[in-house]
């Protein structure tokens, strides 16, 4: 009878613990969205300028963008 019990009282336990693993898997989930969403905001908000110079200036832009290539190919090989 005893084992019967605590067999139970296991049994109640992993549920409650499979209750609470959930519930900590949705409030991670909630959070890790609400942190991207604010990431990506600032992401774009920081873009703007971005956009900004290099409609100002594509062919500047254009020479940085081959020069940072030239850079990582370069650091690539090396490897």
């Amino acid at each position: 009878m005893a084992s019967v019990v605590k067999i139970e009282n296991i049994q109640r336990d992993l549920q409650a613990v499979r209750d609470d693993v959930s519930r900590l898997s949705r409030e991670v989930t909630n959070l890790l969205s609400v942190t991207g969403s604010k990431a990506l905001r600032e992401v774009k908000a920081q873009m703007s300028p971005l956009e900004d110079a290099v409609r100002e200036r594509p062919f500047a832009a254009l020479a940085v963008a081959v020069g940072l290539g030239f850079l990582f190919g370069a650091i690539w090989r090396l490897r």
